[in-house]
């Protein structure tokens, strides 16, 4: 008799402690459910302000160039092509790294004072890097006293595009520069002169070469081949350090820094955080994020794709349109492991194709086109890159 009350009473007393312990895992569990609800929440509301910052910012900024230059002229950033104005809206600078030249306006009275300050805009551009183009930037700044936030520094000092063109290939610009005749359109009483330089044939390859060490590392880190680094980023940004798109995405990979940028940050050191510009544009960084990015897609969300070629192609085209949107292609819904088992059943060729017909997006078929087509081009001269 007792045992059987000491054997009750421990039975009383772990019953007491499974409930105790239950109801304790049941808080914890809702205390983690929630935290990750209102940080998320707090994220998504800190990227809409940004959002909603650069609109604005963009509307402000395009109102005041309208009052100076032709519709046709105005032009803001783009992934491949970087575009300054001078404080006083009256000079643009363009590079445009796909199309590989550099253009230059003004607005003047005359020849002669379009020649002088062509000259004085030439110069300015060999000397321009990332962290004086960073900080020159008239629409960060709009966006960043929308926002009443510090505005970020960049530490970069790679160049624009001194480090692509040779002093004897600067030389012969210089001199076309010279004895060009420039074309103007009149505008407002005055005229916008403008003058278009080309850039040496291998720029881009010459560009890609400057971030080989970056490449290099995190390719051996993630676990991603050199060449689809090198293809991601020719694709997204023909290698222009200063690319944004109005997504936002930022810099060589075109982050983003609500998807891409949290994933890859928390993946890294594990922490969530929102990633500025200011650190995006700083090319190991940038490149840093971008190849993390591209381990998760391929080692977590298709793990369960057993051919690596056709693993390579989800990978491809959710850099672009997200892992939900492959999914879509196969299943009709976001369901990742669902969409697994059926390419497992197909070869690559049909998983490519199957991708090219029935993706989402135009754009996503285009670029996994594109990007596929590249990771050859780079696998055959990444030696020599």
């Amino acid at each position: 008799m007792g045992n059987f009350k000491i054997k009750l009473a421990l039975f009383s007393l772990v019953a007491l402690l499974s409930t105790s312990y239950a109801e304790s895992f049941e808080q914890y569990s809702k205390q983690q459910i929630s935290e990750y609800t209102n940080y998320k929440s707090k994220l998504d509301k800190e990227f809409k302000e940004y959002k909603k910052a650069q609109t604005e910012a963009l509307k402000e900024f395009r109102n005041e160039l309208s009052k100076k230059w032709p519709p046709t002229e105005i032009e803001f950033s783009s992934p491949d092509k970087w575009v300054e104005y001078n404080k006083k809206l009256d000079a643009k600078k363009v590079i445009d790294y796909k199309n590989k030249n550099v253009t230059m306006e003004v607005i003047c009275q005359d020849d002669k004072e379009a020649k002088k300050r062509f000259a004085h805009m030439f110069a300015e551009i060999f000397k321009t890097d990332v962290a004086t183009a960073y900080k020159n930037d008239i629409l960060e700044d709009k966006i960043i006293n929308k926002l009443k936030q510090k505005r970020g520094t960049v530490k970069s000092h790679e160049k624009l595009i001194s480090d692509i063109v040779s002093t004897q290939e600067k030389s012969k610009l210089k001199e076309e520069l010279n004895q060009s005749k420039y074309s103007f359109v009149s505008y407002n009483g005055k005229r916008v002169y403008k003058v278009t330089l080309p850039l040496p044939s291998d720029a881009i390859l010459k560009k890609a070469s400057k971030f080989k060490p970056y490449v290099l590392k995190y390719s051996e880190v993630e676990k991603i081949s050199v060449a689809l680094i090198y293809a991601i980023m020719h694709s997204e940004s023909s290698f222009n350090p200063m690319a944004r798109s109005y997504v936002p995405a930022f810099g060589l990979m075109q982050i983003v820094p609500r998807t891409a940028g949290i994933d890859s940050y928390y993946y890294l050191y594990k922490k969530k955080k929102m990633l500025p510009s200011s650190y995006l544009y700083d090319a190991n960084n940038n490149i840093k994020i971008g190849s993390a990015y591209l381990h998760i897609v391929y080692y977590k969300y298709f793990k369960n794709i057993k051919d690596p070629q056709s693993r390579l192609y989800c990978t491809i085209a959710a850099y672009n349109t997200g892992a939900g949107n492959v999914a879509r292609a196969f299943t009709g819904n976001t369901n990742v492991n669902r969409a697994a088992l059926l390419i497992n059943k197909m070869n690559s060729k049909e998983v490519y194709k199957r991708l090219l017909t029935h993706l989402p997006y135009d754009e996503t078929k285009h670029y996994l086109k594109n990007v596929t087509k590249r990771v050859a081009q780079y696998q055959n001269i990444e030696k020599g890159v």
